[in-house]
């Protein structure tokens, strides 16, 4: 455990001394909506409007926005941003454990952390990292999602109309198509995009390290093939690492279409997929997923010389959780097998997994669950974890704190803080009505199954019982 050690010393030497909430993530990291205007510090936020007009003269107000520059304050006085309440919860679930502000920082030098703190808040920051979604067209219409973020979804909502009898769920965002936020439609004039390409072109393309491209499903974007010309027609201007977060489920064609383009723009991309459970169980979670395609464009990815890793991103829902140990199972195997790959690939590319709690819509949360079978889910994850020496430690403390959350968590995120506010999280765990969350869980499936052509019960035999016991 010696890089999990070396974390925690490098958390107390650049975060601890500094203040108890200090987090890099919020000066030199963030993620951006181009089609709403919306922008948060990192995917745990709730993202908040980006200022039209000012973009129009300074674009790096695009990530500078009053909202962060006011959390930083926070952060330079040791005060802890409710919109910041994931890491908080999870600092507080799991006290010897590394949330995530932690991991979001080691991308910035010391220089930078210590510059960050000491320095004036409403300094204008270039980005090391950015998250960047150009719009939501998606060809999946994944359980745990909503229409604000995939045009699949909003699909959903406008043939059949709105989900019904959600109690629990302060967001509403299964009772419209959420077209009203879309401030600029795919292959219209977006201010946003202008003065993100404005950025780049200027200084973000020399600051960033990482740029990590979502949606949607960037594929469908216009945009993302855009910025493929330019990197194309510019080689070696930038050394950013292109990343891509892509639900891999799409037709040879369009795949093809991707790894031809990044071979020849002469760039190398990390690959971050989305799976947390096998076969009948992915293609429900994330409904339109084809599981034979999507193992096939793994496959595809881990041949081609340009990708450089294939890493697989898990969102555990409770009806996720049910297929989770499966699926570390499955995932072990793969990367014994591609592991062994050297004759074809310089190294290894691994599978590297990360793990998160779905935490909205709150009633897809794992609280939900009963608590003997949480334990059992927990206790399979750490017999895998012992049975099986070729997880990483990133991935150790990643599903190990998973486990954790199964056992621990008993109220875990606030439904009334979604959107960004200037208050401080406090150290307590708010009530929650666990059976009014439970009886939406089964609303919602209900509802979903109708409209999807699913069978819940069928496809998760193991949660059958207590699915079918809630009235």
């Amino acid at each position: 455990m010696t890089l999990i050690n070396n974390m925690k010393e490098w958390k107390i030497k650049n975060l601890d001394s500094k203040s108890s909430s200090f987090c890099g993530a919020k000066w030199y990291n963030a993620s951006m909506w181009l089609f709403t205007g919306m922008t948060t510090s990192c995917h745990h936020n709730p993202p908040h409007q980006i200022d039209l007009e000012e973009i129009k003269t300074n674009p790096k107000a695009l990530h500078n926005t009053t909202v962060k520059k006011n959390e930083r304050e926070m952060m330079q006085r040791g005060e802890k941003p409710i919109n910041c309440q994931f890491c908080w919860v999870m600092e507080q679930t799991d006290p010897d454990g590394l949330a995530d502000r932690t991991w979001l920082s080691t991308p910035s030098s010391e220089k930078e952390l210590e510059d960050a703190f000491t320095q004036s808040t409403q300094f204008d920051y270039d980005l090391n990292y950015l998250e960047l979604s150009f719009d939501r067209t998606c060809n999946l219409a994944c359980s745990y999602c909503c229409p604000a973020i995939s045009s699949s979804w909003a699909r959903d909502i406008r043939q059949n109309g709105p989900y019904t009898g959600l109690a629990t769920d302060s967001r509403n965002h299964y009772v419209g198509t959420a077209d009203e936020n879309i401030q600029h439609k795919p292959n219209e004039s977006n201010p946003y995009a202008d003065a993100f390409f404005k950025w780049w072109e200027d200084s973000l393309h020399s600051s960033l390290r990482t740029l990590r491209l979502t949606g949607g499903e960037p594929m469908m974007s216009g945009e993302t093939w855009k910025l493929f010309d330019w990197l194309k027609n510019n080689r070696h201007k930038t050394n950013v690492a292109i990343h891509i977060t892509t639900n891999l489920s799409y037709n040879d064609e369009i795949m093809s279409r991707f790894l031809d383009t990044i071979q020849d723009a002469g760039i190398t991309v990390e690959i971050y997929t989305s799976g947390e459970t096998l076969n009948e169980k992915a293609e429900y979670i994330r409904d339109g997923l084809e599981w034979a395609q999507w193992i096939k464009n793994i496959e595809r990815a881990l041949a081609c010389e340009s990708v450089t890793r294939v890493s697989i991103c898990g969102t555990i829902s409770a009806g996720a959780a049910e297929g989770f140990p499966d699926f570390l199972r499955w995932l072990a195997k793969q990367k014994l097998l591609h592991g062994k790959r050297t004759s074809t690939h310089t190294g290894i590319k691994e599978l590297e997994l990360s793990v998160n709690p779905v935490r909205f819509p709150t009633f897809q949360n794992i609280v939900v669950l009963p608590e003997t079978l949480r334990n059992e889910l927990a206790q399979e994850i750490k017999t895998i974890l012992a049975e099986n020496d070729c997880f990483s430690l990133f991935e150790q403390d990643h599903i190990s704190r998973f486990a954790t959350y199964l056992t621990d968590v008993a109220a875990p995120h606030r439904t009334d803080k979604m959107q960004h506010d200037s208050s401080e999280f406090k150290d307590s765990v708010d009530s929650i009505d666990i059976p009014a969350l439970q009886q939406d869980f089964k609303r919602f499936f209900t509802q979903y199954d109708q409209r999807r052509g699913q069978d819940f019960v069928k496809t998760f035999p193991r949660l059958k019982e207590w699915y079918n016991s809630i009235q």
